[in-house]
């Protein structure tokens, strides 16, 4: 998953092996490619000077697999080497971005492999053969305060031997480390003492939260797994809410797609059959994948190597598989099988985003085939634990509204010609935000409208930002919507443009006057979006007077229709 949440988080500077400046300098040795020893005719097709190969989307100076010396090492700056012969070398190196895929029933023998990773960029291994040598894999972890949630993308090391391997990095406190599972159980991470858990084992397939003192790599030193990693348990706890941290057990990515198809069943069914990546700012919450996710083309769903997330348990828990066909390659393809433009279930979508100075956030709109307006299990995904941050934005259903807010929504096609989403917005007094699209993939008729119901604004965001300080903290739902309309259908109508419309809070009505064409219809919605009532207004009058009694005091929205399909909407106070 590339940067997950938030779009998960992840690695920054380049460690070479031993050190760049070595590296480089390695690299220039080429002349230096064979050295005989004349006075030994035994010895003399061996050579005493190692060549450093590097693949570089082609090889320098030689393709090296099976032919390589045990005194040369073997650099992999970008694309993907398959290692399909027994090999023997000093050292390979793996790069971010580059992939080496180990063949089956094949060797590779060599003192050590090195992976390493940048905050947004990851090397990968996919191995079906044999390792004889260490192997590390360098995951680059955020600073304390900002935190990461990974996972261990090798097997068999314990917590004592990877903090003294990575002594000085963790952020400590005391015999404290910021490493540690989130406990379910308790509701809440258990921070490893170097003491007491030194014997304990970083498993396979569990997350962990992890902090480094200013952001570097931690290594991981262990065995690569070649085989299915199975039967995690994940709880259904009260006091974790049920959940559960787990992740990638595998130095290469793994396909979301497959991921998500074999394991949905033992994730909740209701609004949270989902994964959560944490998307390294603490203001911004988190990215959500779920099945609209995965059948839109414009996201790449790819979990990455060392990459925690959570997930949360079906009642009465669940057991989570990951599986070797997971394993997939890094790079531009997506890995979702079976997907074409002619059969996919997706029409569009945006990411709305709100910003300030200093924090930012954002949340997902789908149209998808599979969707309603309503409720749709796997397609619509709740707000990690509901629970906004000082600058959020989410959204509620349009139908049927419970009061869940929701950070993917998805909703059926038809909806796009036409529709109203309320959202919910929290945002301090005087700081100055941001509305924004921060990426879409809608049709060119499609106009996207932020309607602002208290300052009577509406702002077309296809064309450009919306802007705007409150005097007062805005917090939950009934100033803003998200308007989806076509603008093949947004010709004005000059007789209802020409029609007032205003409340009368005396009798609790709502007046409407001037010339309207047969069959205009008016019909009032909630702040919400959700129709409260619908009336045939009469042509033949230039007065038209809709009884409001029953609506309790607030904000409503009028929409006036005729039988053109052309609409007015106005924003009314009934009090």
């Amino acid at each position: 998953m590339k940067k997950l949440l938030p779009t998960f988080v992840f690695f920054s500077v380049l460690i070479g092996f031993n050190n760049v400046s070595s590296q480089e300098k390695q690299k220039t040795n080429f002349e230096q490619k064979i050295v005989l020893d004349d006075s030994n005719p035994s010895e003399s097709t061996q050579r005493l000077v190692p060549i450093n190969y590097i693949y570089d989307d082609g090889w320098i100076p030689s393709n090296p697999i099976g032919e390589v010396n045990s005194i040369d090492s073997i650099f992999l700056e970008s694309g993907t080497v398959h290692i399909s012969a027994n090999t023997v070398c000093e050292a390979l190196v793996v790069n971010p971005g580059a992939t080496v895929i180990i063949d089956e029933n094949i060797t590779l023998t060599t003192v050590s492999v090195d992976l390493y990773s940048t905050s947004s960029l990851y090397s990968s291994l996919v191995s079906d053969g044999t390792i004889i040598g260490t192997v590390n894999y360098h995951r680059y972890t955020s600073q304390i305060g900002i935190n990461d949630l990974i996972s261990s993308p090798l097997s068999g090391d314990v917590f004592g031997d990877f903090e003294q391997l990575n002594i000085g990095k963790l952020a400590a406190s005391g015999d404290l480390r910021a490493f540690a599972p989130f406990m379910t159980s308790a509701g809440s991470y258990q921070n490893y003492d170097i003491i007491t858990n030194a014997a304990t084992g970083i498993e396979s397939g569990i997350g962990y939260r992890a902090a480094t003192i200013d952001g570097i790599a931690l290594t991981f030193t262990g065995t690569v797994r070649t085989d299915d990693v199975l039967d995690i348990p994940i709880s259904d706890a009260t006091a974790g809410g049920s959940w559960n941290l787990i992740g990638n057990p595998y130095p290469s990515y793994i396909d979301f797609n497959a991921f998500f198809a074999l394991n949905k069943s033992q994730l909740d069914g209701g609004s949270y059959q989902s994964i959560y990546g944490y998307n390294g700012d603490p203001t911004s919450g988190w990215t959500v994948w779920n099945q609209a996710t995965l059948d839109s083309p414009i996201e790449t769903e790819m979990i990455a190597p060392g990459q925690g997330f959570f997930v949360k348990a079906k009642s009465g828990g669940g057991l989570i598989d990951f599986t070797t066909s997971m394993r997939c390659e890094g790079g531009t393809d997506d890995f979702i099988l079976g997907r074409s433009e002619t059969t996919s279930p997706h029409y569009g979508f945006i990411k709305l985003g709100i910003e300030s100075d200093s924090q930012t956030f954002n949340t997902d709109f789908y149209f998808n085939s599979n969707a309603t307006t309503g409720f749709d299990p796997g397609y619509d995904s709740g707000l990690y634990n509901q629970n906004p941050t000082a600058l959020s934005i989410s959204s509620r259903l349009v139908e049927n509204d419970q009061g869940m807010l929701f950070g993917i929504q998805s909703l059926n096609p038809d909806a796009m010609y036409d529709i109203e989403v309320p959202l919910n917005v929290t945002a301090d007094q005087g700081q100055q935000i941001t509305f924004s699209i921060l990426n879409t993939d809608m049709p060119e008729t499609i106009d996207i409208y932020l309607d602002d119901l208290i300052n009577n604004t509406s702002t077309l965001l296809t064309n450009s930002d919306h802007v705007f300080t409150p005097t007062t903290d805005i917090s939950g739902t009934g100033q803003f919507l998200v308007r989806f309309s076509s603008n093949a259908l947004s010709d004005k109508n000059p007789t209802l443009d020409a029609v007032n419309i205003f409340s009368d809070t005396t009798n609790k009505t709502i007046v409407i006057t001037g010339q309207i064409e047969n069959h205009t219809k008016a019909n009032v919605f909630d702040v919400n979006g959700r129709m409260i009532t619908s009336h045939n207004l009469s042509s033949n009058l230039d007065r038209n007077i809709i009884a409001v009694s029953q609506l309790s005091a607030g904000i409503y929205i009028l929409e006036l229709e005729d039988n053109s399909n052309t609409r007015r909407t106005q924003k009314l106070v009934i009090r």
